[in-house]
């Protein structure tokens, strides 16, 4: 009676089970190490994912804007008037300015300028405060970096404007750091040519 009742005590003695034990220290912060690594670089990616659609938002929001302004421009250049400056020499064709005047068809005078300082293309009717068209604008330079005209306005016999072109860059007004993606903004170069269609002269 005695060896059954033995035998029945030794199969519950938890030494003779099988080990089964938990995660110790060390696997735990090994595992959250892994966890917290691939956590923050699903973090970072996604950072990067909504700078560079914030970034790209922008450039196209700016790219319709300069689109809709250099219109806006060519529209008043064409419907023009009584253009300046006018060429210093009759014998001269082009004048590359960053300023222009005419009047418009309601006989307002309208001045555009390029202030290359604060990056700003700038719009003054008659005697009234300056109005910004478009910021973030750059006019063409040469190779030595001396600045070229925004306007080129092309002249016959020294009076008559028969074509007035339009150079500008813009530049989104981006505020991201795109460390991941570059922090690259493209530029939009807008080019415009038109002929004024009211001839007085």
């Amino acid at each position: 009676m005695n060896k059954p009742a033995n035998h029945i005590m030794n199969r519950s003695n938890p030494a003779r089970r099988g080990s089964r034990r938990g995660f110790s220290i060390i696997e735990m912060l090994i595992a959250l190490g892994i966890c917290a690594a691939l956590l923050t670089a699903t973090l970072v990616s996604l950072h990067a994912s909504f700078r560079a659609y914030q970034a790209t938002t922008e450039q196209a929001s700016t790219h319709v804007i300069g689109r809709v302004v250099m219109h806006r421009v060519m529209a008043l250049i064409r419907n023009g008037v009584g253009f300046g400056p006018l060429p210093t020499d009759a014998r001269e064709t082009l004048v590359p300015t960053d300023t222009m005047t005419f009047m418009d068809d309601l006989d307002r005078e309208i001045t555009l300028r390029l202030d290359r300082e604060n990056s700003a293309l700038l719009m003054r009717v008659d005697s009234g405060a300056e109005q910004l068209l478009l910021e973030g604008v750059k006019g063409p330079v040469d190779t030595d970096g001396t600045a070229l005209g925004a306007f080129t306005l092309e002249y016959e016999n020294g009076v008559k404007l028969v074509r007035a072109n339009v150079d500008i860059t813009v530049v989104a007004d981006d505020n991201a750091s795109l460390t991941i993606e570059g922090n690259e903004v493209i530029p939009i170069h807008l080019v415009g040519s038109t002929a004024p269609r009211r001839i007085v002269w």
